[in-house]
């Protein structure tokens, strides 16, 4: 089952200091307002620079706004406390990274493993999840491999394989073909509209790609930190 989300006027705003040696203020966010039901595949489309990690960051729990407020069913996620942030993270979303975030000591089992390890999973019930979650992907025989030895397109998969493992209801997806080729990032691709088909996951995608978007089920024009019309 998916998440509701609300954005509400989201702004995020960070201070800077001048050449001059005056204090400004740089806002990648500039009031942002949204939301999704359950179930929902909405495209984030922009350039670089427009403010689509920093949403992602936000609904991710990773960072709080300067103002505004973000629910998840229900939940103002500015609210919880640090040990509610990593539980959010644990168990409600997960996030698939541009470029991959595997640890290179450990084999794939182990890196799908990782987050049910965290949450206290016994070892045995989170190496069971974790190879069927490299199932799902595709990638059962490349359980024992470490990241050097899979190919850019395989080491993304694996890392949809580590947020699938946690059953998420909201997955956030920055820009996760962006160092792809386009066969391996459509196959990527192909794995993200199969969680809203099969589970009704909700799903928040960041990308500059007008061909990703296109996947998507509703496309969310940001530049300049605000949503275009």
């Amino acid at each position: 089952m998916g998440a509701s989300v609300v954005v509400e006027n989201v702004r995020k705003a960070w201070s800077a200091t001048s050449e001059a040696g005056e204090g400004a203020v740089s806002e990648a966010l500039a009031g942002v307002s949204f939301s999704l039901e359950p179930g929902d595949f909405v495209a984030l489309l922009g350039p670089s620079g427009c403010g689509k990690s920093t949403l992602l960051n936000l609904l991710g729990a990773l960072d709080r706004p300067t103002s505004g407020r973000i629910l998840v069913d229900g939940h103002d996620l500015a609210l919880l406390s640090d040990a509610g942030r990593d539980l959010y993270r644990r168990r409600t979303a997960a996030t698939v990274f541009q470029f991959f975030n595997l640890l290179p000591t450990m084999t794939s089992l182990e890196n799908v493993a990782l987050p049910l390890l965290l949450d206290d999973v016994p070892p045995a019930e989170a190496d069971e999840r974790a190879a069927a979650a490299l199932g799902e992907v595709g990638l059962p025989e490349k359980a024992g491999a470490f990241p050097w030895q899979l190919s850019g397109g395989q080491m993304q998969r694996v890392a949809v394989a580590r947020a699938l493992v946690v059953r998420p209801a909201l997955l956030l997806a920055d820009e996760p073909t962006g160092n792809l080729d386009s066969r391996s990032g459509a196959r990527v691709l192909d794995l993200v509209s199969d969680l809203v088909a099969g589970r009704g996951v909700t799903i928040v995608l960041a990308t500059h790609s007008n061909e990703a978007a296109a996947r998507a089920t509703r496309v969310l024009r940001l530049r300049d930190g605000l949503l275009e019309a």
